[in-house]
């Protein structure tokens, strides 16, 4: 019985792989949109593959039995125990190969299927901002961060993955969901010299990491937050430049002596050929003295102009 059963769901569910891009994407008129056909499209036919295989590997140990006794090894033990318990052994694979689909499942549909995981709830919130002590930015915090490693020369290094909200001392923008943060001392100094704050909540596309980081650009330049750029020094300048007298407009953010650089990173891998804009990625600050970029120009053109 258990042969019929699976060679019935490996010829339907291998039909259907065919079948059901068509059916969803037929549902687009009725109002199911592009993005939510395309993710069902992906996880259907990847539920049906799994019942398409598992269903394979039932039939193929039944034909291996068949086989080994058409050919006369009918009598001997491993065949005998095989054909007395097909379907123990079936069960047994079925098992063995569902704990590895479900241990990489989260990966799978994240990274296939396209779905967004829940955002875990931040542990609480850091505040902390360049020139402050260790001890100071605990004190200020919510988040329980653990003591900072004292480095062989001298100096304090603390590093977390953990999601929490960061905020900067005196000011009311807070980076909600951050990921992870990398905090730095001089040598022999317990004060923060450099922080680097991991704010985007998890890999983004292009077009949407350009709307998340505008809206923090935008909230930091209505606080008061003054955008700078480097200015070009001469003509060959704007040649190397394209063109443009200015670079890294909205990049660069400063208020008192603290600057934020908003970087960005790719997280999945680069492909051949692959379109403009493609891929994943996620932003965070650097944040270090002022007067680490003397060359930098701050005025509020830097970012009026870009935001037009």
């Amino acid at each position: 019985m258990l042969p019929k059963l699976e060679a019935v769901a490996a010829v339907v569910s291998f039909l259907l792989i065919f079948c059901v891009g068509f059916i969803f994407h037929a549902l687009i008129p009725a109002g199911l949109s592009e993005e939510k056909a395309g993710m069902l499209t992906r996880l259907s036919v990847l539920l049906l593959f799994f019942v398409f295989g598992f269903a394979c590997i039932g039939l193929m140990i039944h034909v291996f039995i068949l086989m080994q006794v058409k050919i006369g090894n009918a009598a001997a033990p491993m065949i005998r125990f095989l054909a007395q318990h097909e379907t123990g052994v079936t069960v047994a694979f079925w098992c063995f190969l569902g704990l590895g689909v479900l241990i990489a499942m989260p990966f799978i549909l994240v990274d296939m299927v396209g779905l967004k995981i829940p955002l875990a709830p931040s542990r609480g919130l850091l505040v902390a901002d360049i020139g402050m002590t260790i001890d100071e930015a605990r004190a200020r915090s919510t988040l329980n961060f653990k003591e900072p490693r004292h480095m062989g020369d001298g100096s304090w290094l603390g590093v977390a993955d953990v999601v929490f909200d960061f905020q900067i001392v005196n000011s009311s923008v807070r980076f909600a969901q951050s990921r992870y943060y990398w905090m730095e001392t001089p040598k022999n100094d317990r004060h923060i010299s450099t922080l680097n704050i991991g704010i985007s909540p998890r890999k983004m596309p292009i077009p949407e990491l350009d709307v998340f980081q505008h809206n923090l650009q935008q909230a930091l330049f209505n606080e008061g937050w003054m955008p700078g750029h480097y200015v070009a020094q001469s003509e060959e300048t704007v040649r190397l430049w394209s063109g443009k007298r200015t670079t890294g407009d909205g990049r660069y953010w400063a208020r008192g002596e603290t600057l934020l650089i908003f970087e960005r990173n790719r997280m999945d891998e680069r492909k051949y050929d692959e379109p403009p804009g493609s891929g994943e990625y996620i932003v965070y600050l650097h944040i270090m003295p002022k007067s680490r970029e003397r060359r930098l120009v701050f005025e509020r053109s830097a970012w009026e102009n870009r935001s037009e």
